[in-house]
């Protein structure tokens, strides 16, 4: 049997609108491409957006930004759903499912779904009526139309079979790691203060105000160390954030960063002694998996979806409440320089063993191959 071809599709490659989403797409439609598989990648992108990648056609957004409705995307998709292909989706309820996912069906050809922390329950409890209405317009569609989930855990598949149904196939493939441009990563720092990172959307889901109350109460205890907060502001969270951090005193210990990517956010990433996210709900993040590959020790809630973070003694890792996540922060700023460094190599080892890409696309091809 021929390979088949891999047709992706996602609603943003944008920092942004696309998130971890758009940028854990990116990243397995070039791993696919590296292994020698023919994979292209269809998304929506705002005007100002002028970010390029090999076998990635991005088509220019029109009206309301959230729906993702692209003019162009459906001519792009009807020349680009050949015979043989097998199409991903990542992500549900926006324009490209609604447009992509009917061709494929009436092609029919195999539509895999990624769903990337969509079925959290913390997710699944936001804007209900809007989605049950996408889902009756065409995604309840798509989901009978699906041949394989892809779930980046075994918590995840689960939550697809909660969802969906005992019977649904389901490959376990996680997100992957390029180690290369992190590895590249170098950096300079002028106030030698110890520094601690949040790289991400600025969205409550993300648990910022629980970091900041920890960062907080652990103030006087952390004097010699800084809280940079970074990545873009999404529908104005931003300004809750820098209130928190004004209400608590620490606007001389927390500092802000816009949507930074390509060598500056590895030079970020690199820059940091501990890396920080207390978020409420994800599939499996890719920040994270950054940090780790950089060297730099984690504190994670367990709603980041990597207790192997915690077995393998690259960070700290705790429930997504307050006194957990205070907990947490306190044993990571008291630790030492020693054990930031060991922690940080744990973690290196922990993405070169078991977060690869190329194990990845092997495990998810396979599947494809048996449903092509």
């Amino acid at each position: 049997m021929p390979d088949p071809r891999h047709l992706h599709f996602v609603q943003s490659l944008e920092p942004l609108q696309g998130g971890g989403l758009g940028t854990a797409a990116r990243q397995l439609h070039d791993a696919m491409c590296g292994a020698g598989l023919e994979s292209c990648l269809l998304s929506t992108r705002g005007r100002a957006f002028r970010e390029e990648w090999s076998g990635v056609v991005q088509c220019e957004r029109a009206g309301m930004e959230k729906m993702f409705y692209a003019p162009g995307l459906r001519a792009v998709a009807e020349d680009a759903l050949i015979s043989g292909a097998v199409v991903h989706g990542h992500g549900f309820y926006v324009y490209p499912n609604f447009v992509v996912g009917r061709l494929t069906r009436r092609r029919g050809l195999p539509l895999v779904y990624h769903p990337h922390g969509m079925f959290e329950p913390w997710i699944l409890g936001r804007s209900r009526w809007k989605k049950r209405m996408a889902h009756w317009l065409f995604e309840g569609a798509n989901f009978r139309h699906v041949r394989l989930w892809r779930a980046l855990t075994r918590k995840e598949a689960e939550q697809v079979r909660a969802v969906v149904g005992p019977a649904a196939r389901i490959v376990v493939a996680p997100n992957g790691m390029d180690l290369a441009p992190v590895r590249m990563a170098t950096f300079s720092r002028a106030n030698g203060r110890r520094r601690a990172l949040f790289l991400g959307r600025l969205h409550p889901k993300k648990g910022l105000r629980l970091l900041i109350q920890a960062w907080a109460r652990m103030a006087g205890e952390a004097k010699d160390w800084e809280l940079v907060v970074a990545g873009p502001d999404e529908n104005g969270h931003e300004a809750e954030v820098r209130q928190w951090v004004r209400e608590t005193g620490l606007d001389g210990s927390v500092s802000f960063v816009r949507a930074v990517s390509g060598p500056s956010k590895y030079e970020l990433i690199a820059s940091a002694d501990l890396f920080v996210l207390t978020s409420y709900s994800e599939g499996l993040p890719m920040a994270p998996l950054e940090a780790m590959a950089a060297g730099v020790p984690v504190l994670l809630t367990d709603a980041c979806n990597l207790p192997e973070a915690l077995a393998a003694g690259a960070g700290w890792v705790g429930s997504a409440d307050q006194i957990s996540v205070t907990k947490q922060l306190r044993a990571a700023l008291s630790a030492g320089d020693t054990e930031l460094r060991q922690r940080g190599a744990a973690g290196r080892e922990l993405v070169e063993r078991s977060f690869s890409w190329r194990n990845t696309v092997a495990t998810l091809h396979a599947a494809c191959q048996e449903i092509a």
